[in-house]
């Protein structure tokens, strides 16, 4: 279990130096490569006259250069098409905001949510009943898991799209994406998806999987920080997608003669970025990217998955309530862990140098990450046997 790449990995995130930690659902604890990555921008922009680097001239070259980079590495990552498939945004919300704002909804068109997803796509969505669009919302018999079969039975002969996580922030189930695109596309229905809680836990194939789009933020499983995101579309959808925002953008130009603002290819993803780009954010997301694939994800599925069983499990011997399932085909990286005293639960495993959320009530939420280690889950299980001894 504890490969060398592991320990390699280990290294470059201080807190496992103090901190058996458990929480990277929510957010990576910064890893010492990727801050370093960033504050090359911060050197380069420095050294040169800071115009230059956003709007041409000497400074510009190398910027531009680690951003098409980025975009080239997030394409072979996701198993895009190419390049012209994949827009950076600021966050998986905005990812979301600009498909279901930019689509071309028609008088009587219904939309598919489920009730479990989390505010950055369940907001989005239901903003739409202000341009009158129904959002139908699919509800979850057990609060864990909402099923492929529990979002296609909301939708009829007017669902256009249907907005789904791939694996659930809040209880971590895993939906089986590659099954419901298909059944979407035989319908007719874009689906659109949230993948945070997969991305850099496991491999994720958008060709193989069918999805027609995809957003994400990049600080959890890619190992960057906040600030940026992507939105990879496919192309059958992203030409009915019309940018919501218009500014300078490579793919928008302005017509200063007849004043107007053109699309010269709606294919190009790039149509829907606009004003300058969070630079630093893609330098660290660059490295993040590097990183993992020089791994390789099918090593960190792997390790990633025996992890979370190891977890899983000895935490069932201990007597805990692990509601997330064991099985692969429906869980990722986090589980929910039954506790009517999630907040006490939490200060408590901290003080014994384990860190995880007390994610919704009535549970902690307990994530595994790349640079997860044995003797981590060693600290883990030791402190939820004396958790379980103090407290019954």
């Amino acid at each position: 279990m504890n490969e060398p790449w592991v320990a390699c990995l280990r290294e470059q995130f201080p807190i496992t130096k103090r901190t058996a930690f458990f929480d990277i659902a929510y957010e990576n604890c910064g890893a010492a490569f990727v801050r370093e990555r960033m504050e090359d921008y911060f050197v380069h922009k420095a050294d040169v006259y800071p115009g230059l680097v956003k709007a041409g001239g000497a400074g510009k070259g190398e910027t531009i250069a680690v951003v098409a980079e980025a975009r080239e590495r997030l394409a072979r990552f996701l198993n895009a098409p190419g390049v012209r498939s994949v827009a950076f945004t600021e966050n998986t919300t905005q990812g979301i905001n600009l498909i279901l704002q930019g689509f071309p909804f028609q008088p009587g068109d219904n939309i598919v949510v489920g009730e479990l997803e989390h505010v950055a796509v369940l907001m989005p969505c239901l903003y739409l009943k202000q341009r009158g669009i129904e959002v139908r919302v699919a509800r979850s018999r057990d609060g864990i898991a909402l099923t492929e079969q529990d979002l296609l039975s909301q939708a009829d002969e007017r669902t256009r799209i249907i907005v789904a996580s791939y694996v659930q922030s809040r209880s971590g189930w895993k939906l089986d994406l590659r099954a419901l695109a298909e059944v979407c596309r035989s319908r007719s229905i874009y689906l659109v998806t949230d993948g945070i809680q997969a991305l850099g836990f496991q491999r994720v194939d958008v060709r193989t999987l069918g999805v027609d789009a995809m957003a994400a933020s990049c600080y959890k499983g890619l190992l960057a920080t906040e600030g940026v995101g992507f939105l990879y579309c496919a192309d059958e959808l992203l030409g009915k997608i019309r940018p919501v925002f218009a500014g300078d953008s490579p793919a928008l130009l302005l017509d200063r003669e007849r004043m107007e603002v053109l699309c010269p290819d709606p294919l190009d993803a790039r149509k829907l970025e606009s004003g300058t780009i969070p630079f630093q954010s893609i330098y660290g997301l660059s490295a993040g990217l590097e990183r993992l694939m020089e791994i390789g994800m099918e090593r960190v599925e792997r390790h990633v998955s025996e992890c979370y069983e190891r977890v899983h499990c000895g935490l069932t011997e201990l007597g805990y309530e692990v509601d997330t399932p064991l099985e692969p085909a429906r869980r990722c990286h986090s589980m929910l862990v039954r506790t009517d005293r999630n907040r006490e639960m939490v200060d408590f495993f901290l003080a014994h140098g384990v860190f995880f959320s007390p994610g919704r009530e009535g549970y902690v939420r307990i994530s595994v990450a790349p640079f997860t280690a044995q003797e981590d889950i060693d600290a883990l299980l030791q402190t939820a046997s004396l958790w379980l001894a103090q407290t019954r």
